[in-house]
């Protein structure tokens, strides 16, 4: 196994998600890489949300906001520079959440700062949420990523993110703000930086291993330029405006779900399922199955994907749905 990390000083959303893709893309097959990275004014949301739905779009582009769509699920996130984010690559073979976030946690104990994992994505100390982490499995790799706040403006992490009511309910919480915690909370003296160092001695100590720098040279900056494009494409980012006939949004036991149909004949002809599951890949092929079925309960509920999710969705279909 050979240990490696790369850390970045762009402060440029698209250019750091399309680094993070190509960094993906060059994995070797004994390496875990570890890349650190940060992102100024950004709301990053998950592969298939809405974004007219998850972040106040205007208010926030007039502030100078940086909207940008990552590969993975799950749910918005704002960052700035109070925020690192870091990433796991790793063949499947080496591939291990417990192990990957066994570094997180043992970073910020070393600042006397107890964490634990909750639930299926985050990261408490003091029982609220410093880390919010997202998945991306592949046939031979995978890759974790996710963000440690450390003395992020969490001002305007309430003023531009907008979750539901019932997502907050669910969390036991009144507001986005009451459910995180920066770290400099717990101990004022830590710093962004100091946070970088403790995840690479972490990652050192973890895996038994010392991590070997990457160079920048590494990089096909033409292909990273081509990539970065795509990411700050406005169909990617926000995805095509459609009008549909019916609209419907309910809210899971793994996370909301929000369902636009166009129908003609009595047959969908055009469907759209936005979600912050974690399981991006899952919302895709219900989105696909949807079209060209006729539009009642039995037939929607039949076209929900396999998962561990679909006999959940399935009953909405079949028991709440009306057409």
């Amino acid at each position: 196994m050979e240990l490696s990390y790369y850390v970045t000083d762009s402060i440029d959303p698209c250019e750091n998600l399309a680094l993070e893709e190509l960094l993906f893309s060059k994995l070797e097959n004994e390496q875990v890489l570890l890349y650190l990275w940060q992102n100024d004014n950004t709301v990053v949301i998950g592969r298939n949300q809405n974004a007219w739905r998850e972040c106040r779009l205007d208010a926030f582009a007039a502030q100078k906001g940086n909207l940008v769509r990552r590969l993975t699920g799950g749910g918005a996130m704002y960052q700035d520079m109070g925020n690192q984010n870091f990433t796991f690559f790793a063949p499947n073979r080496l591939y291990d959440v417990v192990k990957q976030t066994e570094v997180i946690r043992r970073a910020v104990a070393s600042f006397g700062i107890e964490a634990v994992r909750s639930g299926r994505n985050d990261i408490l100390a003091d029982g609220r949420k410093f880390s919010g982490n997202a998945y991306h499995q592949g046939t031979a790799a995978s890759f974790h990523h996710g963000t440690i706040l450390v003395s992020s403006d969490l001002s305007r992490l309430s003023q531009f993110l907008a979750p539901s009511p019932e997502k907050l309910i669910s969390k036991g919480v009144t507001s986005v703000r009451s459910r995180v915690v920066n770290l400099c909370e717990l101990n004022p003296k830590i710093t962004p930086n100091d946070v970088r160092a403790a995840v690479i001695r972490a990652f050192a100590e973890v895996y038994e291993c010392e991590p070997k720098l990457l160079d920048s040279s590494i990089i096909d900056t033409e292909k990273l330029a081509q990539v970065r494009a795509q990411y700050a494409d406005d169909n990617w980012r926000l995805g095509q405006n459609s009008k549909f006939d019916f609209n419907f949004h309910k809210r899971f036991s793994f996370g909301e779900l929000e369902f636009d149909f166009s129908v003609q004949n009595g047959l969908v002809t055009k469907a759209a399922v936005h979600s912050d599951a974690l399981d991006a890949q899952w919302v895709i092929a219900m989105e696909e199955n949807f079209s060209g079925k006729a539009f009642t309960k039995a037939e929607l509920a039949q076209s929900i994907p396999a998962g561990v999710d679909k006999d959940e969705v399935a009953a909405f279909f079949l028991t709440e749905f009306s057409v």
